[in-house]
């Protein structure tokens, strides 16, 4: 895969076998990797389908033919979801980057008792989110949802959600061993963790609560290590 380069192509640029690239990706197609007629593409649609496609038409227009279509192409099984506590703007955005290659469908900023941001640039987070999926070979591009509360959160996504506490009753491995489903949401705290008050919502939802060992890691750190359990650990199998 390392040769191989994914350009976004928006389902209204498709027509039957045809594809035109949009000027912005047209750019990078001509102008810096200087592709030529007749060499392959990967295009993704964002909405879960990849296509291989040959350019025949190379200037300030690109346009080609489809010759392969790849539905589902590098989506995981399940479908992850993470709720985080909002971080410091470039520790966030290295989450998101590291979030979409390690298979999250949707990102959920909390707004928590102990969070140092409280605001969050959605525009600018969408787009790490498309350059990383781009990079990685995504065919789906996750979604960042507006700020939530956690209340807000759990009342809207109250079927298999976990919180990762290093206090947790066992650990994400025993608990996924036990849950047949195709789809989860994981609850992150901020630096400081969830407050009391928070961990009390949580258990009276009757949320998991979980580990991920005894060492204490960064919001980011348990974000992509529970995104890479849960996708390879068994739970989709």
């Amino acid at each position: 895969m390392a040769d191989e380069h994914f350009f976004y192509i928006s389902p209204n640029n498709l027509t039957k076998n045809r594809f035109t690239l949009d000027a912005e990706e047209a750019h990078h197609t001509s102008n810096v990797l200087r592709l030529k007629v007749d060499d392959e593409i990967w295009l993704l649609d964002g909405l879960g389908t990849a296509y291989k496609g040959i350019i025949k038409q190379n200037g300030q227009e690109v346009s080609g033919e489809i010759i392969s279509e790849f539905p589902n192409y590098s989506e995981a099984n399940i479908k992850m979801h993470i709720a985080v506590g909002l971080i410091k703007r470039d520790r966030f955005e290295w989450l998101l980057e590291k979030a979409v290659e390690c298979g999250a469908v949707s990102i959920t900023p909390l707004l928590l008792d102990r969070c140092v941001k409280k605001s969050l640039n959605i525009v600018r987070s969408q787009k790490i989110v498309k350059t990383a999926a781009k990079q990685c070979g995504r065919s789906r591009f996750p979604i960042v949802h507006e700020p939530n509360s956690l209340i807000q959160f759990i009342n809207n996504n109250i079927e298999h959600i976990i919180c990762l506490n290093s206090h947790g009753e066992q650990s994400l491995v025993s608990w996924q061993k036990n849950v047949q489903s195709n789809k989860v949401s994981i609850l992150i705290g901020p630096e400081g963790d969830f407050s009391e008050n928070e961990m009390t919502v949580i258990k009276e939802k009757n949320i998991p609560i979980v580990t991920l060992g005894s060492r204490r890691l960064r919001t980011e750190t348990a974000a992509i290590t529970a995104l890479n359990i849960i996708e390879f650990g068994g739970l989709n199998e």
